[in-house]
Parts: structure tokens; sequence; C-alpha cells
């Protein structure tokens, strides 16, 4: 389990209870708003808003100045000087408040993408797996649908055949690798010294809206505007600096 799935087990135990009785394009947009509005009110709490309130305007006056300033150039570089030292004075008010009040967010990304996705193949229905690189010796990986849940199987010349149950719709075991620190696989890794370096599986694409190209279909088109209106409306309501 890596950093950013230190929160998965929660994400699990709501969305589940929740599947019984809403369905999944509902929970997103559920799971958007909620995220939302506990981001920008996390931020609200973290960050000194009085003094991002000052700053911000110390950057508006030092860009007016600048803006108004009818001289030569050689002489505006303390108003130029004013205005880099208000705006980063700004960001560094705002950016420590932020980058902790998205770490929940961050964690509900991974395991989105970890949940929604892909779906697992319906009962009887064997999909395509592949060994990257396909030509290497000895080695040989297939699904396995005696297990339970159903198991991709790897075998390679040198270790034990090695199942790795389906847990989650995830399409690919790699090695593990210092990525997989923040983000981890949750159908495990293959050995280091295997002579393959991914296992691909062909599962199904979730589609959440059934028109328009390919690529807006997936969870992400309902979760972004959703998240986005609800949190320009909590800016707003919250007078969130």
């Amino acid at each position: 389990m890596g950093l950013f799935n230190i929160l998965s087990p929660v994400f699990d135990v709501v969305d589940g209870a929740a599947a019984s009785v809403l369905p999944a394009t509902l929970r997103l947009a559920l799971w958007a708003a909620v995220l939302a509005i506990g981001t920008m009110l996390l931020y609200k709490v973290l960050s000194p808003q009085a003094r991002i309130g000052v700053a911000k305007r110390e950057a508006r006056e030092a860009r007016r100045k600048l803006n108004s300033f009818d001289g030569e150039f050689a002489d505006a570089g303390p108003l130029i000087r004013d205005q880099f030292a208000t705006a980063f004075k700004h960001i560094g008010l705002v950016v420590p408040g932020t980058m902790i009040a998205i770490l929940p967010l961050l964690c509900f990304l991974v395991w989105a993408d970890n949940h929604f996705d892909y779906n697992l193949p319906t009962n009887g229905t064997t999909p395509t797996v592949a060994t990257v690189p396909a030509s290497a010796s000895g080695a040989n990986a297939h699904w396995d649908g005696s297990h339970n849940p159903p198991a991709v199987s790897v075998t390679t010349v040198g270790h034990a055949t090695q199942a790795y149950p389906m847990t989650a719709p995830v399409p690919i075991i790699t090695k593990y690798s210092a990525w997989n620190w923040l983000v981890g696989n949750p159908l495990g890794y293959l050995p280091d010294d295997s002579p393959i370096d991914a296992v691909r599986i062909d599962l199904p694409e979730r589609e959440f809206i059934h028109v328009g190209p390919a690529w807006m279909r997936g969870w992400l088109a309902v979760f972004i505007p959703v998240m986005f209106i609800v949190s320009l409306l909590m800016f707003k309501w919250a007078r969130i600096e």
C-alpha cells in the first residue's frame, strides 16, 4: 500500500454501502461535491486567511502602481521588485495550506482510478492476458477463473506460479518501483528478477457518459465538472481568500 492509498479502505466501505442504493454516476457526483466542500473548508481552516487577505490587497496595489507608472523603464525597478515581492508573499501564504488540504483529494483520485476506470469481467468471460515483453523466455501469464475472486496466474523460469487475485479492476501488474511508495498496486507486484516487466490484462473500460468522444466518457467527465462548480460556490459562500 502506498502513501496515497492510506484512505482507500475508508472509500471502499463508504462507497460499498452507498452502492446498494445509488448508481455509480450519482455516487461520483456526491463524492465530487463532498470532496470539494471538504477541501475548501480544510484549506480555510489551515491557511492564515487574514494575512492572505492583506497580501492580496498589497499585491493588487503593487500591480496598480506599476500599471499606472509613466516614467522611464530604468526608474520602474522598485515598483517591479515590489510587485514580485508581494506576489511571492501571497503565494507563500497560500501554498502550505493548499498542499495539506488537497491530500484527501489525492487519496480519493488514486482510489477512484483503481475503482472506476475499468470493470472486472462478467462471470464466464475470459480477458486477454499478455506479458511485456511478449517474447520473454519461459514466461507465461493467463486468466485463472478457478479462484474466487478470479486471478491472473504468472509462471516464470526459476519461480513458482504466482496467482494475483483480481481484488480490484486494475489492468496491469508490474515490478515494484520507487513510485509505488506513493501509489501502490492493489494486485501486488512481480518479482524483481522476473524476466517480464509487466502483465497487462485487457479489462473492459467503464463508461459513465454514453455520448461524445471516448476520452470524455470516463469517471473524470462526471467528477471534474461537479467538483469545479461546487468548489467555486464554496469559495464565494465561505468567503475564502
